[in-house]
C-alpha cells in the first residue's frame, strides 16, 4: 500500500526551455535562463524534443491529496 501511495506523489517532470523543448535536467537545477520544470507531459525523451501535454504546475506531492486548510468556524 505504501508503494502505491508513493507513486501518486512522484509526478513525472521534464526540464524545458521557454518554447517547451526538452533540456537536460541540470539546466533546471542550475537555474539556466528560461529553463523550468514541466509536469506530466510526454516527449520522445531526447534533448530538443517538444514536450506535449502536462502543465507548469505540479499536481503531485504531499499537497495533492487530502483536504484543504479551510476549517471554517466563523460566527
Amino acid at each position: 500500500m505504501a508503494l502505491s501511495m508513493t507513486a501518486c506523489r512522484d509526478e513525472h517532470r521534464d526540464c524545458v526551455d521557454a518554447t517547451g523543448r526538452l533540456l537536460p535536467d541540470s539546466s533546471c537545477q542550475t537555474n539556466t535562463r528560461g529553463a523550468h520544470y514541466w509536469y506530466g507531459g510526454s516527449s520522445g525523451g531526447h534533448i530538443g524534443d517538444s514536450v506535449v501535454g502536462g502543465s507548469s504546475v505540479s499536481r503531485g506531492g504531499f499537497g495533492g491529496i487530502g483536504g484543504g486548510g479551510d476549517a471554517g468556524g466563523g460566527e
